[in-house]
C-alpha cells in the first residue's frame, strides 16, 4: 500500500471521529395510502409477476398492506391479452405455457388495473436487446477497495443507435444481488444520457458492476465452484430515470449532512380518478449468459 494511500485512510478515519451524531424525534403527518404497482415483467417463457400494495407510514416497518381484489391483464398490439391471477400478498402471476412468451420486440404492451371501481393504466413497448458476449473472471491483487480474489465482468455490445437502456442483473449461485449499490443501469453503453458512447463495448464500470457488494460497501471477491448469472434487461428510458432516482432517494443516507429531503419516485401509472400512483410497468427483453468460477 502506498503512502499516500495510507493518509488517506488516515485522513478519513480522522474525519470519521470528529463526526458527531444527535438523535432526532421527528413526527412524521401520515398521509392517506396509496396504490403501488410493481410491474416489471419479460419476455422470457417463465411466471410472470405484478404486486399491488399500498404505501403505509414512513417509519412503519410491517409487511406493506396488499390489494387482493384486482383485475389484471396486460395487452398487447398483437391483439393478445394475459390475464393475470392473484396468488396472495397481493401478487398476480401468469404461467405460460411450454414456449410460450408474453410478445415480441417491437410490440406495444397496455397494463390495465381495475380495484374499487378505479382503474389504473400504463403503456410500453418491448425494445430489443444485445446479446452477452462472454463473462470473464481475472485473479486481481494489491486493489485499493477490495480484498485480493477473483473478480468478473461481462462483456456486451450497445446496440446501434443513441438512446438504449439497460438494467444488468446478476445472481450469484442463483441469489439475486438486489442491494442498491447492486443496481447497475445503463444508458446506451454508459452510466448516463449525454457521453454519446454508442454502439460499443458498455464502459468498465458496468461490466464490473456484476461483482457482489458486501457489507462494507465494498466488492466481494468470487470464490471457486461458484456460480454467476448475468442478465440484460432492456428497459425504457422512462424506466431508467425511474431507477436512478430510486437508487439516488435509497442511497440518499450515505450522503450525510449533504443528503437530499426524501420524495417519492415518479412512475408511470396512471389512475381514473386523477389519484397519485406509484410504481411502474415495463416488459423487457432479456439476454442471458452463466458461468461457474474456476
Amino acid at each position: 500500500m502506498t503512502t499516500r494511500n495510507i493518509y488517506f485512510i488516515f485522513a478519513f478515519a480522522l474525519l470519521s471521529l470528529m463526526a458527531c451524531q444527535d438523535v432526532i424525534t421527528v413526527d412524521l403527518e401520515q398521509g392517506e395510502p396509496q396504490v403501488v404497482v410493481d410491474a416489471w415483467i419479460n419476455n422470457l417463457s417463465t411466471e410472470q409477476s405484478i404486486i399491488l400494495q399500498y404505501t403505509q407510514p414512513y417509519f412503519d416497518s410491517t409487511s406493506l398492506a396488499a390489494i387482493e381484489d384486482a383485475t389484471v391483464q396486460v395487452i398487447s398490439s398483437a391483439g393478445k391479452t394475459v390475464d393475470f391471477t392473484h396468488t396472495g400478498q397481493g401478487v398476480y402471476t401468469w404461467t405460460p405455457a411450454t414456449g410460450e412468451i408474453i410478445g415480441d420486440i417491437g410490440e406495444e404492451f397496455d397494463l390495465m388495473i381495475i380495484t374499487n371501481e378505479t382503474t389504473y393504466s400504463s403503456s410500453t413497448e418491448l425494445r430489443p436487446v444485445p446479446v452477452i458476449d462472454s463473462i470473464q473472471q481475472e485473479f486481481r491483487t494489491d486493489e485499493f477497495i477490495a480484498e485480493d480474489g477473483i473478480y468478473t465482468q461481462f462483456f456486451s455490445r450497445d446496440l446501434v443507435g443513441l438512446g438504449d437502456t439497460y438494467w444488468i442483473k446478476t445472481y450469484k449461485d442463483g441469489v439475486y444481488l438486489n442491494k442498491p449499490l447492486e443496481l447497475n443501469i445503463a444508458y446506451d453503453a454508459s452510466r448516463a444520457p449525454g457521453a454519446e458512447v454508442d454502439n460499443v463495448i458498455f464502459i468498465p464500470p458496468i461490466r464490473e458492476g456484476i461483482n457482489e457488494i458486501g457489507d462494507e460497501n465494498l466488492p466481494v471477491a468470487w470464490e471457486v465452484g461458484q456460480s454467476v448469472r448475468v442478465e440484460i434487461h432492456s428497459i425504457s428510458n422512462d424506466a431508467y430515470t425511474f431507477l436512478a432516482l430510486a437508487q439516488r432517494q435509497i442511497l440518499n443516507g450515505l450522503n450525510t449532512i449533504f443528503a437530499e429531503p426524501l420524495v417519492n419516485t415518479d412512475g408511470n401509472i396512471e389512475s381514473s380518478d386523477g389519484t397519485e400512483v406509484l410504481g411502474f410497468f415495463n416488459v423487457a427483453a432479456v439476454s442471458i449468459s452463466e458461468k461457474v468460477i474456476e
